[in-house]
């Protein structure tokens, strides 16, 4: 019994390291929203413009939109973690410039 209220007591202080733990693992997500976000409302607005009528604009940018980020909403939710991550590494080392190693 002593064990266990011991672990839930460390457990609710944290020991060092743990936010930044949590921290790291948050920073994919956020990522991926912001810009899964960004270019939902691009796409939403390059098909907004290119409606041809004034009154169907809005209408169009809202369901693209929509569109684009419950699809990106539901790649994240389901793609499994590793998956997810694999292709989100892949991504970053094709933007990131190579470093030269002294």
């Amino acid at each position: 019994m002593a064990d266990r209220i011991k672990g839930t007591a460390s457990a609710r202080a944290g020991w060092p390291g743990t936010r930044g733990h949590r921290m790291t693992g948050a920073v994919p997500l956020a990522l991926f929203c912001s810009v899964a976000g960004v270019l939902a409302v691009g796409l939403g607005a390059l098909a907004a413009f290119l409606a041809p009528s004034g009154a169907a604009r809005g209408t169009v940018w809202l369901v693209v939109t929509a569109a684009v980020a419950v699809g990106a909403g539901l790649w994240w939710g389901l793609t499994p973690v590793t998956d997810r991550l694999r292709v989100l590494n892949r991504a970053l080392t094709a933007v990131e410039p190579r470093r030269r190693h002294h």
